[in-house]
This record gives C-alpha cells, sequence and structure tokens, in this order.
C-alpha cells in the first residue's frame, strides 16, 4: 500500500537578540512549498523603547549558515549581519508525527551570545520543519516562549487542541511544569517564572501581519491560516528558583489561536 506524499513543507527560523535594555531583534526565515508554489521570505521585527518595527523582504534571502558553536547570518535587502555564538546544549523534539506529516523542532541554541547589527545582547536561535500544511495542524492554541538570563534559560512549547503536547526545558533538563499560562510557569519543583508583558511586539491575524508580503495570499492560502491570530510578547521576566532566589531576564513568548 502506498502513502500519499506530504502536501506542503516549511523551513522556517527564528532567531533573536535582546539588550540589557530590553530592546529586540528578532528575524525569521522561511521556505514554503505546496503543490506548484515556492515562496521563501525573511523578516526583521524589532524594538527600541516601546516603539516597534517590522521590515519584510519576499526572497532572495539565504538561509543562517551554522558552523559548530557559531550561527551568522546576512540579509542584504534588511541590511542586516548578525551572528550568535552558543552559550548552551542544543535540545531538539519530534513534536508532532502522524500520517498527514511531520513537525520537527530543533532549539540550536536556547541561549547565545548575539550580536545583531550595532545591538549586542543574549539570543536565541530555533529551526522548525513541517511536512503538514499549517492550515491542517489539529491544534486550536499554541503558547511558545523563551526566558534567558546570564545564568538560567527556559523554553517552551504548549499546543493544545485535537492534538495536546507540553515540551518545557529548563537548563538542558526537560521538566513537568503543571501550569503554563501568558503570565507565569509553574514548575513542579517549586520553581516559577513570571512574565509582565510590557510590550506587545505584534498583534493581530497572520494574513493581515506575518502573511502580509505575499502577493496574493487571500486568494492562495485557506482561510483557517488566514486567519490565526497572534499576540507576541517582549516580557520582564523573573525566575523564581525552588531555592527561592530570584534570577532576572528577558522573555520573549507568544499565544497563537487556530480558528476551530
Amino acid at each position: 500500500m502506498l502513502l500519499s506524499m506530504p502536501d506542503a513543507k516549511l523551513s522556517k527560523w527564528y532567531l533573536d537578540c535582546v539588550t540589557d535594555s530590553g530592546d529586540v531583534s528578532i528575524a525569521y526565515i522561511g521556505a514554503f512549498s505546496w503543490g506548484s508554489l515556492r515562496l521563501s521570505y525573511s523578516s526583521l521585527l524589532e524594538s527600541t523603547g516601546d516603539q516597534v518595527s517590522e521590515r519584510r523582504s519576499l526572497g532572495g534571502e539565504n538561509e543562517p549558515a551554522v558552523c559548530q558553536n557559531s550561527i551568522t547570518w546576512t540579509a542584504k535587502t534588511l541590511h542586516t549581519r548578525a551572528a550568535w555564538q552558543s552559550d548552551s546544549i542544543a535540545v531538539r523534539e519530534t513534536i508532532l508525527d502522524v500520517p498527514e506529516g511531520l513537525v520537527e523542532w530543533h532549539c540550536l541554541m536556547p541561549r547565545a551570545h548575539a550580536l545583531f547589527r550595532d545591538r549586542v545582547g543574549l539570543g536565541y536561535c530555533e529551526h522548525l520543519t513541517m511536512t503538514i500544511a499549517p492550515w491542517k495542524l489539529p491544534i486550536e492554541n499554541l503558547r511558545w516562549g523563551r526566558f534567558i538570563s546570564p545564568s538560567d534559560w527556559v523554553v517552551w512549547i504548549d499546543w493544545q487542541g485535537e492534538f495536546s503536547r507540553r515540551i518545557v526545558y529548563l537548563n538542558g533538563e526537560s521538566v513537568p511544569t503543571p501550569a503554563l499560562e501568558d503570565s507565569h510557569i509553574d514548575f513542579e519543583n517549586g520553581a516559577r517564572l513570571s512574565m509582565d508583558r510590557s510590550l506587545v511586539l505584534r498583534d493581530g491575524p497572520i494574513g493581515n501581519t506575518a502573511l502580509s508580503i505575499i502577493p496574493g495570499a487571500r486568494r492562495t492560502f485557506p482561510s483557517r491560516i488566514l486567519q490565526v491570530e497572534e499576540c507576541k510578547w517582549r516580557s520582564r521576566a523573573q525566575l523564581q528558583l525552588p531555592t527561592g532566589e530570584i534570577v532576572d531576564g528577558w522573555a520573549v513568548h507568544e499565544k497563537v489561536r487556530w480558528p476551530k
């Protein structure tokens, strides 16, 4: 019996840098194929103080270059050069494995020393690959985020819906979390991560934001993906350890809702 071939493939990079003062630079680089459609894109989402800007480019940019413990990226159309040097171990998971396709997540650098043009800070790098169309995902809500400080880091993925899966890593160890919300995460060992959601980086349906660069997007893609609602924050965050010690850092995190 022959299995049907996946009808879509997505390769998506997310790379960021947050300075000591909380200014954010986020790079998205992706390639998407679906039938005869082939798209590549990149975008740069940045904040300075409480001002947020975004620039996008359709096609023409290279994927990040990975060499042992370093990643570099040059985007000519976005006038950007950036580099990350790892300060942590990589983690990876197959999030979804169904007959329709796979979702694989590779967090290459949960914490890194980052140089983003003239910005210096701590950063994060991940690569997501999918062989299932995004509008076919058996999901209703997604929470994703990363917290970084000089001493500790946390990364999380929480899928809820027809398919549910929660992945949380603390300093390289997979850890159980009885509560995971937009404002806080409670860990089974008594630790707690609190996030103030003090700056909204992006909010609204992705048909009006991330996908708006694609010509004819509303005629090309199913409405279920165009109506996905995303809210992304940069938060001042505190990790309270089981000992009671408080660790200050920055979190970038989001909540994504798929229409039913």
